[in-house]
């Protein structure tokens, strides 16, 4: 359920983020600049109710989003 408040963009961004990726990866991956990939990460956190990148992670596997 929580899957469908993400953005497809923060799905995006929370995949490569499992892969380990550092924002300047993810942003270089994605075409984006390292601003707009922070924007997604702190609109990934406040919706899944988290407070960092592995707590991001660890809720994705859970809900079998990667």
């Amino acid at each position: 359920m929580a899957q469908r408040c993400l953005t497809p963009k923060q799905i995006e961004v929370l995949r490569y983020l499992s892969q380990g990726l550092q924002n300047k990866q993810i942003a270089k991956a994605m075409g984006l600049s390292t601003a707009t990939v922070k924007i997604h990460l702190n609109g990934i956190y406040m919706r899944l109710n988290v407070s960092n990148r592995i707590q991001a992670v660890l809720w994705a596997q859970s809900s079998d989003l990667i």
